[in-house]
């Protein structure tokens, strides 16, 4: 079994520990150990062969033996004891946006909701009304749940599509039986979510690429195959094409595929205008039945009259017209970060010392990291009580530099109901730096969320509102808030809003943090690292902040950590 699969039935043993009344902390024991198995390199089976299993963050005895009985047999006697006490269909209830283990919990043991089917007929017959504490905006709230949740079709978030993409094109490219291997669609406009992977290259035997392609071990079955074209069903659970074309054309097929629909269209509309007419195979002026062709990108877009267009921002949206005017954006890239402001160690619910993520930081070139570890609000989150954060701010003093990196001293600090914080202001006027995040109460009505946040802003210590809406792709809608007002307010107060690079999030969304920049913030781009694995996600957050239009004058980490310090002071200087 791989760690992804290991790592589930670890998951689904803490679930089910929660419903069985097993306390937090324990619980906690089984997720922290599924995701220091997620983020480790090292398959297993590997581990388990030289016996290094409890070397991972958050893995005793009881649970290595839990996963060599799981890598070995698919399960094990504990998670089997836990099956046995519920339905199985039980967890079903935690897919629905907005049921947290709180409230499938009380479903479970007060009306026997057991799954989707259950509740569905609760909603219909009433019962589910009489759940403590629910209240009538709460069953429509459940109503639109399922209705989206029957509507929502299976895509893949980016992260996951994005491994799996580039192992796919390592394959072909270690085959030496295709060139110019891309992944095109919208995994390479960075979408949130991808339906499907679009693969484009070029070969001189077509037909020992396609027969590779549809032979991988990913494959679970061969969907369509052609002479240029093959389609497969992935073991993942999502649908992959690879075309195959002459090197001659593959920069009109990359353009095409890499879309979107609306950006083709008006990139086609612009053509006709000029006379021309564009499709994956070339760039045709019908007067003469002449057909260019290129084997770039750059070419297709010089051939119409324009600037190369970055494939994030090929959105149909005003991207055509700012080239043709020259007017488009230099969209900040990955090598514009400085460092990162927003991440976890071990003092919280992080699987990494302070020392391992600093040093990790530092090899990738990062000057300075904000150790943000959650406040105790956030009881799940083993969360710093005030004597704990100073013990923390000391540790961090003391070794501010010593890692090759410059370390800043901050917290993730809860925002709570009524817009105050966890920590009061004259702690907060010890750390270096300061996110403040929402974590629950999710439910508010829009006015009260609003007042929320804004209360928040306007806190002098307060420096970046990390993951903005709160919103968890495919799982969890965010809070309804009034996003100009707190867009405006965070301009005036010099208050960064976050663009949180985990793929789970990517929040702010693009088009939130387009509207974001109009309104005059400042964003700041964070991985919201728990492991230093998770600063591979840093691409994920810079791919959407592209989308959103975003230059290097921005983003705030794109600055020299003087010029962090710089806004800060600014904050607390002028309130």
């Amino acid at each position: 079994m791989t760690n992804d699969d290991i790592a589930a039935r670890l998951n689904e043993i803490a679930a089910l520990m929660e419903f069985d009344g097993e306390p937090f902390f324990k619980t906690k024991a089984y997720e922290r150990a599924a995701r220091s198995l997620e983020d480790s390199e090292i398959p297993a089976r590997a581990l388990i062969e030289a016996d290094t299993l409890t070397e991972l963050p958050g893995v005793g005895k009881a649970i290595a033996q839990k996963i060599v009985d799981i890598e070995t047999t698919g399960t094990c006697k504990y998670l089997e004891e836990l099956r046995a006490k519920f339905p199985p269909t039980i967890l079903e209830l935690l897919r629905v946006p907005g049921v947290g283990t709180k409230t499938a919990i009380a479903m479970f043991q007060t009306l026997g909701i057991a799954g989707i089917d259950d509740l569905q007929r609760s909603i219909e017959d009433g019962s589910i009304a009489t759940l403590p504490r629910l209240g009538a905006k709460g069953v429509e709230n459940l109503k639109t749940a399922l209705s989206r949740l029957a509507l929502r079709t299976h895509r893949m978030r980016l992260g996951d599509a994005w491994e799996l993409a580039h192992e796919i094109t390592a394959s072909l490219e270690a085959a030496n039986i295709a060139k110019n291997v891309v992944a095109a669609g919208s995994l390479r406009r960075m979408e949130p979510t991808v339906g499907d992977l679009d693969f484009i290259c070029t070969s001189s035997t077509p037909e020992k690429a396609l027969d590779f392609f549809c032979a991988m071990n990913d494959v679970e079955r061969v969907t369509a195959k052609g002479d240029t074209k093959a389609t497969v069903w992935l073991r993942k659970g999502i649908s992959a094409d690879l075309r195959v074309v002459p090197h001659r054309c593959f920069g009109n097929l990359l353009q095409h595929f890499t879309g979107n629909k609306d950006h083709n269209v008006k990139l086609r509309e612009y053509a006709i205008r000029k006379g021309l007419k564009v499709s994956e195979w070339g760039i045709e002026t019908p007067e003469t039945g002449r057909v260019r062709t290129s084997a770039t990108e750059e070419g297709v877009y010089e051939m119409l009259g324009l600037p190369f267009i970055p494939p994030e921002i090929r959105l149909g949206l005003n991207e055509i017209d700012l080239a043709r005017k020259g007017q488009l954006p230099e969209l900040v890239s990955l090598s514009d970060i400085r460092g990162d402001l927003h991440d976890h160690t071990m003092w919280s619910d992080g699987t990494r010392t302070i020392e391992q993520m600093a040093r990790e930081a530092a090899r990738r070139g990062f000057a300075y990291l904000s150790i943000s570890d959650h406040s105790s609000g956030r009881a799940v989150g083993n969360g710093l009580s005030v004597e704990r954060l100073r013990q923390q701010i000391a540790e961090v003093r003391t070794c501010a530099t010593s890692y090759g990196i410059r370390l800043l001293c901050s917290t993730e600090v809860d925002i709570r109901a009524d817009g105050t914080l966890d920590f009061p202001d004259d702690v907060l006027a010890e750390l270096d730096i300061v996110v403040a995040s929402i974590h629950s109460g999710f439910s508010g009505d829009k006015e009260k969320q609003t007042h929320r946040l804004l209360r928040a802003i306007e806190n002098p210590y307060v420096n970046i509102i990390g993951h903005p809406t709160g919103a968890l792709i495919e799982q969890r809608e965010g809070y309804a808030f009034d996003a100009d007002a707190v867009f405006r307010s965070a301009a005036k107060t010099g208050t960064a809003v976050e663009i949180n690079a985990n793929p789970a999030r990517l929040d702010l969304s693009a088009a939130m943090a387009r509207r974001a920049k109009e309104l005059g913030c400042t964003i700041s781009i964070d991985n919201d690292a728990h492991s230093f694995e998770d600063f591979d996600n840093l691409r994920f957050g810079v791919g959407t902040a592209r989308k959103a239009g975003l230059t290097k004058s921005d983003v705030l980490n794109a600055r020299e950590v003087d010029g962090v310090l710089a806004f800060v002071a600014a904050k607390r200087k002028a309130t």
